[in-house]
């Protein structure tokens, strides 16, 4: 997507939310994130280019009238929803990176000193690898969940020490497995100065950008390692629909309480309270893990695609 098809996005959105959602102009300037001044030339443009008819002549207007549902449903602070593209074979996972990156920006780019808190996953990654680059040497980025598998490898999709580079900020990894091989090996693991200095960073973070993971046998849990085909037979059995930083979550979005859940390294999830965390996941098999997190109340604010927002909507909401 080039520079100027990002502006008609911007534009189609300043256009629903003034044309359709009936906001005013400051309203809409403070959710874009640009000057009122801004939201006007949106809206010429967005006029210019045949956007503003009966309805908005642009895929984005189903994609906010489901983001509002979803805002509205679940209590949230915003939901981005992004196109689906048909013609790519990955289909929205590029539009899914814009739109975190853009969410991402409106905190890094602060002049004021940020710790801010990283999931992982491919989305986190690719939001990451999505940002351009700025000196923020005053922030701090800090890991949620362990960055080693337990043969040793490392996490392919940890975002924080790419964020860390593009920024020139201080990075901070959680040195443990994603499950340990045992509640004595946690408890040990959790016991370490190290483990401890890196929970206390992740507790101080305002926000936290974390993926949603499926749980079934192309899970990244197991495609990656972290755990065995036995271990998710047993989250599978268990009723487990999907993650949160390694959490196992039921499709009412309750923890699932099985011998894995006792030895997942990452944070509790309820220890994250205080921070606003952003969940990014799309496509239609993602839908039930999504919906799951959104159930138990655990994400503040949500980026995710056409495929999942209809899921979702077609289960009731």
């Amino acid at each position: 997507m080039d520079k100027y098809e990002l502006k008609l996005d911007q534009a189609a959105r300043a256009a629903w939310l003034s044309y359709v959602g009936g906001r005013t102009q400051d309203e809409i300037a403070s959710q874009l994130g640009v000057s009122r001044p801004g939201v006007q030339r949106l809206l010429a443009l967005a006029r210019q280019e045949g956007l503003v008819k009966v309805h908005i002549d642009h895929p984005l207007a189903n994609c906010m009238a489901m983001a509002d549902a979803l805002v509205s449903r679940f209590g949230l602070d915003f939901c981005d929803v992004v196109p689906s593209d048909p013609e790519r074979s990955d289909n929205s996972s590029a539009y899914l990176a814009l739109a975190g990156a853009e969410r991402l920006l409106r905190y890094v780019d602060r002049a004021e000193p940020l710790t801010l808190s990283l999931g992982t996953g491919r989305a986190i990654r690719a939001t990451v690898e999505s940002l351009s680059r700025m000196e923020r040497p005053q922030h701090r980025f800090v890991s949620l969940v362990g960055n080693v598998a337990r043969d040793g490898s490392a996490n392919r999709y940890d975002g924080v020490m790419v964020l860390a580079d593009k920024t020139d900020a201080e990075r901070f990894l959680l040195p443990a497995p994603v499950v340990a091989g045992s509640v004595s090996e946690k408890q040990a693991l959790l016991a370490q100065p190290l483990v401890q200095a890196v929970t206390q960073v992740a507790m101080e973070a305002e926000a936290g950008f974390i993926g949603i993971g499926r749980i079934d046998p192309q899970a990244t849990l197991f495609q990656d390692h972290f755990i065995s085909e036995a271990e998710l037979k047993e989250l599978l059995e268990a009723g487990a629909v999907g993650e949160l930083l390694g959490w196992p979550l039921s499709a009412d979005g309750e923890l699932v309480d099985c011998p894995i859940t006792h030895r997942v390294t990452s944070l509790p999830l309820d220890m994250l309270a205080d921070q606003a965390l952003i969940g990014l996941a799309g496509g239609r098999d993602k839908g039930p893990a999504i919906l799951a997190a959104l159930r138990g109340g655990w994400l503040q604010g949500l980026i995710t695609d056409e495929q999942a927002a209809r899921f979702i909507i077609e289960q009731g909401v």
